[in-house]
């Protein structure tokens, strides 16, 4: 039977060469769209697959509930940082523990500096998860005197040299260690819980922070191996004794439990709010691109079934025939059903091959260091055969139960007729054109997105200044005397934390007696809401170097001012850890980033100089990128075995955004073209078999005086119909799907409105509409004695 089945398929492949060769591209390319969809989801699915159950199944990672002073509750996949050794001496069912860490810092060897995302991690780490060196041995790290590399970063910084045993120099928190690089790690996949570029002894993270034996406020991730995961309760409840243990009475957080999960279970980005282990993707992310992903292979999947449709009238006495030697309906289903595997089949090798372009591309967009070969093999080979089912059964159900179930009496005769288009039909043809006009709205959106975040006032200078990471205060000090000078420097300030997105602490402070509540503070020096361009609405600005200024002193936003609704707000107290501070001015109101709301409130502190960790130098000029190049030029005199860490503060604001406005768009597009080549090529193959069934009625119509233009209109009204539908449904979706989109991903962002969604509704029309007049016009134009002379 399978044999008889090749023959007819090859043959009926052979007959239709044209129609398989658009199905199989177009199917492919939707299959390849899913596949770059399935990296996503393999990248989550496959997360931690690195190290074996067998040598993690008794590691568990640590959770801290905790609450804020005004009630709220949240969660962090972090730990006091002195739980680990403490519950692992109290509690005999745990083996061992490690922390690990992150702290940016600088790496120096030789001539060759770069800022570096630092990873600490207690000498425990390997003997709970096995790791392989390319070079080296583990002993130098064990002994807390080395450091271990990824193999990009020994590229980076010793070339083809061997590193092992080179001296480097670490700088972080203010000080400076001399260690030796004592091995290369193996390439790690980038979907584990432990991102490593350069890993150091946690011994040197807890000096470098002077964090005591008695620190219970600096939390790091904790886990534990336990000697028997199903003591995992009892080691749980008992972690429930230290969460009384606090170094500072004045926290705003209390803890309200400690929980343990197998180091296997997945922890979502968003689901927590801090983690020091790299987490999966977030589900958004995930749900976006696995919908675009399906939108395309139903668009493809729609596509094939009326395509099959069309191609049914040739068929009809191929299967009286069959059924009159006895072939069940059964065996007619199967035999569609197979073309069918065999097409799509055909339509997956070529995804294959074109997801080698298409993935690539995808992951440089966002970044994403993880690709095809990534993949587990049979995970991959399982996900395409469950795309091989479900495309068959979405695009040939439907034709193969409509071409079995006739009679062969009926068939043989001819007399069963084919319709160009049915409701079913119709509907498939709606869903294309609906579908893409949907993404065709989201990308005109995010177009016209990227345009008005460019023009959104956000309250200071943006455009003006330049931001430089200082590493203490004399680096500060001598940079700021030396570009001092320069006449397009305006100004020059410090600060600890400086106006970019989630660069804002978190605060809780309270008036009086009043109810705690959550603000957003910024550390600044003495001169900067003068260098970055906020106004002084009220009061006065920092004193520099005035020590009451710097402990009792805050300035506060108009949005704070309006929130609390504060009369005169001058000299207030407001309490932070206990602490009075009095309010002695209030500045213009500012945003943080697009993802800040119009009403977010801001509290400033005065930061001394020795807190300085951004100096910002707001320029006299447009020409921010000239003095960049010169501020660098000075840098490199002053400091040449340092990087020189400096932004734009317009990139700082709008990176993120220009990544997501600038991929989307391309993702949009990239799937409007797709999807109207293939509802194009739908529209015609129904059009093509509409107009084969009335061939000869045009005939007639134009021998008694019809015109081109009266046929045209005729035969498109049914079309035109169709594509109605498809505006008015898709014009909706797009509407009201994009406006969720945007408003999920930005605070700030344009208002979806009805002239793009109406303008793209309309092109798509014509498409569709130019697609089923030019073969219609042929026929028009043709002369009905060809038509009508046939029988």
């Amino acid at each position: 039977m399978i044999k008889n089945y090749l023959k007819i398929t090859y043959r009926n492949l052979k007959r239709n060469k044209i129609y398989v060769l658009i199905n199989t591209l177009g199917m492919g390319i939707a299959m390849a769209c899913c596949l770059t969809a399935y990296l996503l989801i393999a990248y989550n699915l496959e997360f931690d697959d690195h190290f074996n159950e067998e040598s993690v199944d008794h590691v568990v990672k640590t959770v801290h509930h905790y609450q804020y002073a005004d009630g709220e509750a949240d969660q962090d996949l972090t730990a006091p940082i002195m739980l680990g050794p403490e519950a692992a001496s109290d509690i005999p069912a745990i083996l061992r523990f490690t922390r690990f860490t992150n702290q940016w810092g600088i790496l120096s060897s030789g001539d060759r500096a770069f800022e570096e995302n630092l990873r600490f991690a207690d000498i425990s780490f390997f003997r709970m998860f096995k790791m392989e060196l390319q070079r080296g041995s583990f002993q130098s790290f064990e002994n807390n005197n080395g450091l271990l590399l990824s193999d990009e970063a020994a590229k980076k910084y010793f070339a083809d040299e061997d590193p092992i045993g080179k001296i480097v120099k670490v700088e972080f928190n203010n000080k400076t260690y001399e260690t030796v690089v004592g091995g290369v790690l193996e390439k790690l996949p980038l979907n584990i819980s432990f991102n490593i570029d350069v890993l150091l002894p946690m011994k040197m993270y807890i000096e470098g922070n002077e964090i005591g034996t008695d620190e219970w406020d600096h939390s790091v991730s904790v886990l534990f191996q336990l000697s028997n995961i199903d003591q995992l309760p009892s080691v749980e409840q008992t972690l429930q004794r230290y969460i009384s243990r606090k170094s500072n009475e004045k926290s705003e957080l209390k803890t309200i439990s400690y929980e343990l999960l197998p180091f296997r279970d997945l922890v979502i980005n968003g689901e927590v709010n801090k983690s020091d282990l790299r987490l999966p993707i977030p589900y958004m992310a995930l749900t976006i691109f696995s919908v675009l992903g399906f939108i395309i292979l139903l668009i493809a999947c729609f596509n094939l079934t009326n395509t099959t449709i069309a191609l049914t009238a040739r068929r009809m006495k191929e299967i009286g025939l069959r059924k009159v030697v006895g072939s069940s309906r059964t065996q007619i289903i199967g035999q569609y059903l197979f073309e069918m595997a065999v097409t799509i089949a055909l339509a997956i090798a070529a995804g294959v091959l074109l997801a080698q372009i298409i993935v690539p591309e995808f992951a440089a967009m966002w970044q994403l260091r993880y690709g095809l070969n990534d993949l587990n093999s049979l995970n991959l080979v399982i996900a395409l055969i469950a795309l091989l089912v479900v495309a068959v059964v979405l695009a040939g159900i439907y034709p193969a139960m409509l071409n079995s179930k006739s009679k062969p009496i009926v068939l043989l005769k001819g007399s069963k007729k084919i319709n160009g288009t049915n409701p079913f039909t119709r509907l498939l043809l709606v869903l294309q054109f609906a579908l893409s006009i949907i993404v065709l709205i989201a990308g005109t959106i995010f177009t016209l997105n990227a345009d008005y975040q460019k023009d959104i006032s956000f309250g200071y200078r943006k455009d003006r200044l330049i931001n430089v990471s200082v590493q203490d205060e004399q680096v500060y000090n001598r940079y700021k005397n030396a570009i001092a000078d320069n006449p397009d420097i305006a100004g020059i300030a410090g600060a600890e934390n400086h106006i970019s997105p989630y660069s804002a602490y978190e605060i809780t402070a309270k008036f009086n007696d009043d109810p705690a509540f959550k603000t957003l503070l910024y550390r600044v020096g003495a001169g900067y809401f003068e260098v970055v361009g906020l106004e002084m609405i009220n009061g006065r600005g920092f004193t520099q170097d005035s020590r009451t200024d710097s402990e009792t002193a805050i300035i506060v936003n108009e949005n704070f001012v309006a929130n609390h609704r504060l009369i005169d707000p001058i000299d207030m107290q407001l309490f932070y850890h206990d602490q009075p501070y009095r309010i002695v001015g209030v500045v213009s109101n500012h945003l943080d980033g697009l993802k800040q709301h119009d009403s977010e409130e801001h509290v400033y502190m005065l930061a001394s100089p020795d807190q300085y960790k951004k100096m910002v130098i707001g320029t006299g000029t447009d020409d921010v990128v000239r003095i960049q190049h010169e501020m660098e030029a000075e840098w490199r005199k002053l400091f040449p075995d340092q990087p020189f860490l400096s932004t734009l503060q317009e990139e700082v604001i709008y990176m993120e955004a220009n990544a997501y406005n600038h991929n989307l768009k391309r993702i949009f597009f990239f799937l409007t073209v797709l999807g109207c080549l293939l509802s194009v090529s739908g529209i015609y193959a129904l059009a093509s078999l509409n107009i084969q069934k009335r061939t000869k009625e045009i005939g007639v119509r134009k021998v008694l005086g019809a015109t081109i233009a009266h046929i045209m209109v005729l035969l498109n009204k049914e079309f035109a119909f169709i594509m109605a539908l498809a505006m008015v449904a898709g014009g909706a979706g797009g509407f009201f799907i994009t406006q969720a989109l945007l408003g999920d991903l930005y605070a700030q962002h344009i208002e979806v409105g009805w002239v793009p969604v109406i303008c793209s509704c309309l092109l798509l029309f014509i498409i569709g509409l130019s697609a089923s007049s030019g073969i219609i016009l042929r026929v028009a134009v043709a002369n009905p004695r060809e038509t009508l002379r046939d029988e």
